[in-house]
């Protein structure tokens, strides 16, 4: 592995410095405004060859294939500008623009960047979180990055090990296909711990699809898609940045980016991340630590090559070392694992991952090929009390994509092959679990602008899955503007998966619950639709935006993790009896210069089938209510956000309770309590460095007896999987952006 590896990495490396160099420049206005002018247009005369200008005013273009040569600057209200050059030299200028005077009537229009954007021309149901939204909180990791929008939730899995897991239309994330640039990122081993092993600040954006996705992507999104934008080489980066946290619950944390570009058209970024938690803490006084203890290490590598107009691709590697203890205070892991001592847990993750893009564009316009690559490798240890699991993933991907025009841009078509392979050898307490999966697959997608008014995203995909069969994977979307500031979209689908029981169920680990596993599971397969109504209106003289959304999910099959008998988790096939209904309806409005609400209500119906009875599913809350309040000083100088949740009541099965000294007894099925969330965050810009603070669960509400038989953890009833409500008190945390 490692010769294949490093013979991957010459390889590119070698054909990167063989690239031609581009000639950079710098944009700016003559009238003395240091700022440069984005979006200028900057082509060779008389060529193809050119492009435009960054919204600092940077470019780079490759040279023509014959001098002498002109290159020509145009802007709206500026002088076009023309420079002759005899030679590649020299390699980096800066061109000035004179304004043209009264010769024009000339309309600027500024744009700023919004915390989130609705993907307004998209035909699918997508919303992006831009970094500006990203900002808006500490997002240490991908699962605090949903903080401040309301579309997905996120929560506690168990009260012990300190993972976390997200919701999209009412289902858990592992229904929801979770993207690094349209590469897997979140799947298999890393289900459980993955949405922490993604640094915020390596984050630049997040792309949320609610519904089926594009069958380009795959096969395995049911509720959803997020595809994860990673900070890449150039993109207006600073050679050096550094990001530092701390919060008064002992946990720490640092991120370091190293951007180089050695050549216009060949870079790198090289990402950093260490972050530990050594403090104990054991607020709500029942024996157990809050969250466990850790250290966490992640690397990321990545570069970017050019080559003219004609290719261009990315290759790299990350690793991951996350290393976690908890369990009672008095836990030691030299002393006690393995006995019955004091109840610990300890959770292992390594990985290492490479991954390789590259896309090739032909002289025909709107024909592309782009092929996709990635290995992983994926070590988990855990061991919760005397239960104990690991795991060994082992997983390769590949994709090939054909994109070509049908007449003109109108019509597009993307075509290709994928293949799929993971082996996975597994073993939970004395049982063996090994499974391999092999899939290869063939695609088709057709976009089609027919009217003014409406677009049409037709897919369908044919996989062979060595377990599953012969899967076919239609999926349309279909979008229609009957005014102008209104689009309906009407989306639906089919997806299907492959459980992978063990790390995606948080109760056969974090309880003494007997565990009961039908030797037979198979796939899961449902189908999602649902649409879209988007309005654009002015109030208060500024735009403001309002979206309703309602998806319903119907499953064919789902694995599902039945909890309802005290004392047992049941595993096995539910068919056609399980359904998710997600409605929600969201509104933007800017009422003064800067100052930005957003405010959102849902509503989940989420059933399913338990011994013959429809119920909720437990711990779904039914209804949720968001707010956000956001303000900024001119040159976002100072910085204000302040975020207020209200989550419902949820449904809490049938379980066997007991007291310290006292008998067990049966707490009959219950409704928890709604209750609030508040948290607010402020950021002071510098020059080069940003400051900023925050305070999150500022009413510091928390759930009350949290795990169930804590006094006795090796007994029958106990159980720390019942989470509906925080589980750390107020939390007060600081720290710093450094830019280099």
């Amino acid at each position: 592995m490692k010769k294949i590896i490093s013979i991957i990495f010459l390889l590119y490396v070698h054909i990167a410095m063989a690239q031609s160099e581009q000639l950079r420049g710098t944009v700016k206005s003559a009238d003395g405004d240091k700022s440069g002018i984005p979006g200028a247009s900057v082509m060779w005369i008389k060529t193809k060859t050119g492009t435009s200008t960054k919204p600092d005013g940077t470019f780079s273009v490759n040279w023509p294939d014959s001098f002498p040569a002109v290159l020509e600057i145009r802007f709206t209200g500026y002088k076009s500008r023309q420079i002759e050059f005899k030679e590649r030299s020299p390699k980096e200028i800066l061109v000035t623009l004179q304004p043209a005077g009264d010769t024009l009537n000339t309309v600027v229009i500024t744009e700023k960047e919004n915390a989130s954007e609705f993907m307004w021309f998209s035909p699918i149901n997508a919303e992006k979180i831009t970094q500006r939204g990203l900002l808006k909180a500490a997002c240490c990791n991908l699962s605090e990055s949903f903080e401040t929008n309301p579309s997905v939730d996120a929560a506690m899995t168990d009260a012990v090990s300190g993972a976390k897991k997200i919701q999209l239309l009412g289902l858990d994330g592992v229904y929801t296909q979770i993207l690094f640039e349209n590469l897997p990122l979140i799947r298999g081993l890393s289900s459980s711990y993955g949405l922490s092993h993604v640094p915020g600040t390596w984050i630049k954006s997040i792309l949320i699809t609610k519904g089926t996705g594009s069958v380009v992507n795959g096969y395995e999104s049911i509720a959803g898609q997020l595809n994860i934008d990673i900070l890449k080489p150039g993109e207006d980066q600073d050679p050096l940045f550094i990001n530092g946290y701390a919060n008064l619950f002992g946990r720490y944390e640092m991120n370091v980016h190293y951007n180089k570009n050695f050549k216009p058209n060949f870079g790198t970024t090289l990402l950093g991340h260490a972050s530990t938690m050594q403090q104990r803490n054991d607020n709500n006084r029942d024996g157990f630590l809050d969250q466990p203890t850790y250290n966490q290490l992640n690397l990321m590598n990545r570069w970017y090559w050019q080559h003219k107009d004609k290719a261009e691709g990315q290759f790299g590697f990350r690793m991951i070392y996350d290393d976690r203890r908890g369990g009672q205070f008095n836990f030691d892991k030299s002393r006690d694992e393995g006995t019955a001592n004091f109840y610990g847990i300890g959770i292992l993750n390594k990985q290492a991952e490479v991954f390789n893009k590259t896309g090739f564009v032909f002289e025909k316009p709107g024909r592309s090929l782009g092929t996709m690559f990635s290995a992983r490798y994926h070590e988990q240890d855990m061991f919760f009390g005397l239960r104990t699991y690991n795991g060994t993933q082992k997983s390769l991907y590949g994709n090939v994509i054909w994109q070509d025009m049908i007449g003109n841009t109108n019509h597009v078509i993307k075509t290709g092959v994928s293949i799929i392979y993971d082996d996975y050898q597994q073993k939970y307490n004395d049982s063996v679990y090994d499974r391999e999966e092999i899939v290869p697959g063939w695609f088709a997608e057709y976009t089609g602008h027919l009217h003014e008014k409406f677009t049409m995203v037709a897919g369908i995909r044919t996989d062979y899955h060595n377990l599953a069969g012969l899967q076919v994977t239609p999926r349309l979307h279909l979008k229609y503007d009957p005014f102008e500031k209104t689009a309906i979209r009407i989306s639906g689908g089919r997806g299907f998966r492959y459980a992978n029981v063990f790390t995606e169920s948080s109760v056969m680990f974090a309880s003494s619950r007997q565990v009961h596993i039908n030797p037979d599971l198979d796939a899961e397969i449902a189908w999602n639709y649902g649409g879209s109504v988007q309005q654009k209106f002015k109030l208060f003289k500024r735009e403001a935006i309002f979206v309703v959304d309602f998806f319903r999910t119907d499953f064919v099959n789902q694995i599902l993790m039945d909890i309802e008998t005290p004392g047992q988790l049941k595993i096995y096939n539910l068919r056609n009896t399980s359904y998710a209904n997600s409605f929600q309806a969201d509104l933007s409005i800017e009422p003064l210069e800067r100052f930005f609400i957003r405010m959102a209500y849902k509503f989940y119906d989420v059933k399913a089938m338990y011994n013959g009875e429809m119920k909720n599913r437990p711990l779904v809350a039914r209804h949720r209510a968001f707010i956000n309040f956001a303000y900024a000083l001119p040159y976002d100088k100072w910085m204000f956000d302040f975020t207020a949740k209200w989550i419902g009541p949820v449904r809490i099965p049938e379980h066997m309770n007991e007291e310290a000294g006292q008998p067990a007894q049966l707490t009959a099925e219950r409704f928890s309590y709604g209750y609030p969330l508040f948290n607010t965050h402020l950021t002071r810009k510098f020059r080069r460095y940003d400051l900023y603070a925050g305070v999150e669960n500022i009413a510091n509400l928390m759930q009350h007896n949290p795990i169930i038989g804590a006094h006795n953890p090796f007994g029958s009833n106990f159980d720390a999987a019942l989470i509906y409500a925080p589980m750390d008190g107020r939390t007060i945390y600081a720290g710093f952006r450094l830019k280099i």
